[in-house]
């Protein structure tokens, strides 16, 4: 079956689960429940006596109410002790505006790429029209209670567990606690609008992808996806013929008395480049993978990334003070933050996928100037050692030293007496290869100082020319700025009249390494982001290089699954295929 028949068939098969939930009288279409909530609330007047005290206490003792669990016993006990059992959504001034901006924020949960289900929503939906019975008015208490529970908890870090995807849990944000999670409602006067705006991220990205998000859903699947999955072998270059290229042109809405034409004309190739400027690729018209790769995501892969990129941004600690720096893998793009506002922002070439560039969170506290290269294992086992084998004057061309030891028993070696091919692994191990500094040198002329068990850092580089590409997972795991000098004034800034241009020119003359400290350190963090917004905040798709974005929603679907409405025909079917499958 192909992606876009499952897909779609995936995309019914939701649409048919809540059109039949909207039959049986249990939800509404859309966010039409938000509606109906308030309709079931219009003239509810209820006292806090009114609610079932003995179902209450016995509901909090039991950690469930009516064979449904409650998923935080303990952090809601506490929560009604400390009120002495009263109720805070039942109450009689608040029980429209607060219960209905509660069903509200659960009804439009999936605008955040959570599961509206996790949240008691088919149970909180059916008890709001039931004000007459005491009883119910204390299950729909303690289930709104423990939802804002599970809804604060998910919006406020990290989900999954980071280990799964080679993530240090230590460098991101973890879910908040149930207790502290409650406290939330003793908050900001009770206001609860004001609190749920508190509980939710509210960076300029996030927002951003919430609504690309709801875009996306509300517009579901466009016809030219009918077009979709176009392939062909190798690449297309202008000029050129393929039986595929009437599809790219109708893809691209070319105009249809073109459309036909299979050869690859002046007119396409203006459309592609287009094409490849909106996707963040190198606009040079040649149609490869990467082109067919943003061709091929269809309007379901967009929706599943915004999603995973969600999540990932409730990851990240959002207070680093005011200066700092963050690098975006897929888009190879560094930032320099100072007082809130972009510095300056500059490429960097990341690992390639066999050599990826991690992500995590460091302090950068030094910068080195002519930094010598102590090359990695993998690069000394495999790129270094074939080609010494062949030739073991590689090294003095190289400008690269063989060293034992270190400190005082540190020993020079010459790489003509070692015996390459019958080298063993621990003997490899045992021998350092440093490069000594110089433009030969493949961290340049700058490094900077930010430790890391990863032992990546950001560098200049001795091969510039790489930065005129627009993919550019290059490297073997560090990163190269394209503008280190830069980087180095921005972060010696504090010291200015310390390290000025002169000075630092002085040094770099001198080919002699040099460490400077930083009078302050500095935050960097190296984030794995597949969408993120380009300088006229418009939403960029990138390339998901490192095949992490699969991974991450296998993740989140293994935890609660994942919620997407459909307003879309194409998508959804039609009512009354579910109707008559009830009616079978």
């Amino acid at each position: 079956m192909s992606e876009h028949i499952l897909n779609l068939t995936i995309a019914r098969s939701r649409s048919f689960f809540i059109c039949l939930l909207c039959l049986l009288g249990f939800l509404v279409p859309g966010n039409a429940q938000a509606q109906t909530a308030s309709r079931a609330f219009g003239g509810l007047s209820v006292s806090p006596s009114s609610l079932h005290s003995a179902s209450l206490l016995k509901a909090l003792e039991n950690g469930a109410i009516d064979n449904l669990k409650l998923h935080h016993k303990s952090a809601l006990q506490t929560f009604y002790q400390g009120r002495q059992n009263q109720p805070y959504w039942m109450s009689e001034t608040t029980v429209y505006s607060r219960a209905e901006s509660m069903y509200k924020a659960i009804d439009e949960a999936w605008t955040h790429g959570l599961n509206p289900h996790n949240y008691h929503y088919i149970e909180i939906y059916r008890l709001m029209g039931e004000e007459d019975d005491p009883k119910s008015r204390t299950k729909l208490e303690l289930l709104l209670s423990d939802a804002f529970i599970s809804y604060t908890r998910d919006l406020s870090g990290m989900r999954v567990d980071g280990r799964t995807m080679n993530l240090d849990n230590d460098n991101w944000r973890p879910q908040i606690d149930a207790h502290n999670a409650v406290q939330y409602l003793n908050s900001l006067g009770g206001d609860f609008d004001a609190i749920l705006n508190a509980v939710e991220p509210q960076g300029q990205t996030y927002k951003a992808l919430r609504r690309e998000l709801i875009r996306l859903v509300n517009e579901g699947e466009s016809e030219k996806e009918d077009l979709l999955p176009i392939t062909f072998e190798g690449v297309l270059r202008p000029g050129w013929g393929h039986a595929v290229i009437p599809k790219i042109r109708a893809y691209l809405e070319m105009p249809r008395l073109e459309r036909n034409n299979t050869t690859y004309d002046d007119n396409l190739a203006a459309a592609v480049i287009r094409f490849q400027k909106n996707n963040n690729l190198e606009p040079d018209g040649v149609i490869g993978s990467s082109t067919l790769e943003a061709m091929n995501r269809t309007n379901l892969r967009k929706i599943n990334q915004i999603i995973a990129n969600l999540e990932r941004l409730r990851w990240v600690n959002t207070d680093r003070g005011d200066k700092f720096v963050i690098v975006n893998i897929p888009s190879a793009t560094l930032w320099a933050i100072e007082n809130g506002k972009v510095a300056f922002e500059m490429p960097v070439i990341v690992g390639t996928p066999v050599r990826a560039t991690l992500s995590f969170n460091a302090v950068i506290n030094g910068v080195r100037l002519n930094p010598d290269w102590t090359v990695p294992p993998t690069i000394k086992k495999f790129d270094i050692l074939p080609k010494v084998k062949e030739d073991p004057s590689y090294f003095s061309d190289k400008g690269m030293e063989l060293i034992r030891g270190y400190g005082s028993d540190a020993t020079t070696l010459d790489p003509h007496s070692i015996d390459w091919d019958n080298l063993s692994s621990s003997e490899l191990h045992s021998i350092r290869m440093v490069q000594t500094p110089g433009d030969h040198n493949p961290l340049g002329r700058y490094r900077i100082l930010m430790p890391n068990r990863h032992n990546i850092y950001l560098h200049d580089t001795n091969h510039p020319e790489l930065f005129g590409k627009n993919e550019r997972a290059l490297s073997s795991g560090c990163i190269r700025m394209k503008y280190p000098r830069q980087m180095t004034e921005f972060l010696l800034e504090d010291a200015a009249g310390v390290w000025d241009d002169e000075r630092i020119n002085g040094v770099l003359e001198t080919y002699k390494k040099t460490d400077i400290d930083l009078q302050r350190s500095i935050p960097v963090s190296i984030l794995y982001y597949t969408v993120w917004l380009d300088g006229n905040g418009q939403v960029v798709y990138g390339n998901d290089i490192y095949g992490k974005d699969a991974k991450l929603m296998e993740l989140l679907s293994n935890i609660d699954g994942t919620f997407i409405p459909v307003h879309n025909k194409r998508y959804a079917g039609d009512l009354s295929d579910a109707q008559v499958a009830i009616n079978r």
